[in-house]
């Protein structure tokens, strides 16, 4: 979908998205995007390409076969590239008490039970797995904080662990916007935070609770090890809005070390609906109104055989033996029965509420109606541009941009959020990035058929906004305005 043109990447070769060397080229792009094990989408090998177009000239490398190597090649350097890589096709979204249901199950049932569990050994280990910039790592120091009256005298440890480590460095510098506040009461922001110029500072006593590290969770192993050797596993590992990126091996391979790094009655939580109904290996799934957890039961075995590869197991199914192979494994995966304590959801009605809420001025409403689609269906674009919406209005633009990066992610062609971007790229002072985008709005209507409705804004078709868009009318926010009233 973009720079379809062919250009020499080395070795005299033209490997565009065309021409005669093109299946060559994909193949190569296509072990680059497998080193991360990135789920592919229409549009992203093309936006590899042009990324590379300029990586390889900084690397003075010759080719992509030779950056296909380099990062398959383990090391500092490799890792650093596969930073840049996820950067680029992912986003970092994050807030305080993220999923407000989920944490209010971990501090009135799982901690407490944890905490029990632990009475004879007085330690507590917690991991947040892809924390982005922290903001969950210090959620899980707040929950335990408030339950401090029963942990006097204990070793309570929380790791923190992304690959983006620009990410890591501001997560441990502890500041943060006030967007990162919008699920969090008033009484936690004066206990845990003090203003700080623009930004506010979180407290002393939660940092010194969390330790933060740069981690790469296909192809690192530090943080088992450290938690193998220092207090027999880790009691929760929370995992969340990672695996919506990842192929299935990938979320497989991870998935099955996270499971492994888990103590005996520890709980694994990904996001919501990540593992597609899967259960990783010597876990059982214990289902819940407010999220899907993975246990280790008491009495497991804590570690595989030497050699073993992690497998996924489905959740109806009971484990399979060692020796069944990975084809016999998957002929037996049945559909998971759905959960009879979840309320059903509705995703197209809950977001037309949302779009009323929003346009009534309703906030929060409109937030919390976005959260329930993204409970029952995580990889909805969506809510995410509705969210990318609200963002903009409160003025949090960076935010916005983030948002609708996500969406673009989940769904290239979801036309309104490329224009979405255009208009931030115009306040930025971006005026050729938004011409571009503008651009690839109309090349995508066009292929569209003109009655056609957009999932956002309401009542707008493909064949209105074309004719908006030719007519120089691009100015999104009109169109918001004709599809609310229409």
């Amino acid at each position: 979908m973009f720079w379809h043109d062919a250009v020499n990447l080395g070795g005299g070769v033209a490997m565009g998205p065309g021409g005669a060397s093109a299946g060559v080229a994909d193949d190569t792009r296509g072990r680059v995007l497998d080193a991360i094990g990135l789920r592919r989408r229409p549009g992203d090998e093309a936006r590899l390409h042009a990324w590379l177009q300029s990586r390889l000239r900084e690397l003075r490398l010759p080719s992509i076969a030779a950056y296909a190597e380099l990062i398959e090649a383990g090391g500092a350097d490799s890792r650093r590239e596969r930073e840049r890589l996820m950067r680029l096709f992912s986003t970092g979204e994050t807030y305080f008490l993220r999923d407000q249901g989920l944490f209010g199950l971990l501090a009135g049932r799982i901690l407490p039970e944890l905490v029990a569990r632990r009475s004879a050994q007085r330690t507590l280990r917690l991991w947040s797995a892809g924390c982005a910039s922290g903001e969950e790592a210090y959620s899980l120091a707040m929950l335990i904080d408030e339950m401090s009256p029963c942990l006097g005298g204990w070793d309570v440890r929380i790791l923190g662990t992304d690959i983006n480590g620009d990410a890591i460095a501001r997560a441990r510098t502890g500041r943060y916007g006030q967007w990162s506040f919008r699920a969090l009461d008033d009484d936690r922001i004066a206990r845990y935070f003090r203003e700080c110029g623009r930004e506010w500072q979180i407290s002393e006593h939660l940092q010194a609770m969390v330790e933060f590290a740069c981690g790469d969770l296909l192809h690192d192993d530090s943080a088992r090890a450290r938690a193998s050797a220092d207090a027999g596993g880790f009691d929760l590992i929370l995992c969340r809005n990672v695996f919506i990126y990842l192929t299935t091996p990938a979320v497989t391979h991870i998935a099955g070390h996270l499971a492994v790094a888990l103590a005996e009655g520890g709980y694994f939580v990904p996001g919501h609906g990540e593992l597609l109904g899967e259960t990783p290996s010597g876990l059982e799934a214990v289902p819940c109104p407010e999220a899907m957890l993975y246990r280790r039961p008491v009495g497991a075995a804590q570690r595989q055989p030497e050699g073993a590869a992690p497998a996924v197991a489905p959740a109806a199914v009971p484990p399979p033996s060692p020796a069944s192979t990975p084809l016999e494994r998957a002929r037996r995966r049945k559909p998971v029965p759905a959960r009879e304590t979840a309320a059903p959801v509705d995703p197209d009605e809950l977001l037309v509420q949302a779009w009323r809420d929003a346009d009534r001025g309703a906030a929060q409403a409109a937030r919390a109606a976005c959260e329930r689609v993204l409970a029952a269906s995580p990889l909805d674009p969506r809510p995410y541009f509705l969210l990318a919406q609200l963002a903009e209005e409160g003025g949090a633009f960076d935010e916005a941009v983030m948002l609708l990066r996500k969406v673009l992610y989940l769904d290239s062609r979801f036309v309104v959020a490329h224009l979405a971007l255009a208009d931030l790229c115009v306040r930025s002072g971006e005026a050729d990035r938004a011409r571009q985008m503008r651009a690839l709005a109309v090349r995508e209507l066009e292929r569209m058929a003109p009655d056609a409705p957009l999932p956002a804004p309401p009542r707008t078709t493909a064949g209105a906004l074309l004719h908006r868009l030719r007519a120089g009318a691009g100015e999104l926010r009109g169109v918001r305005e004709e599809g609310r009233d229409g």
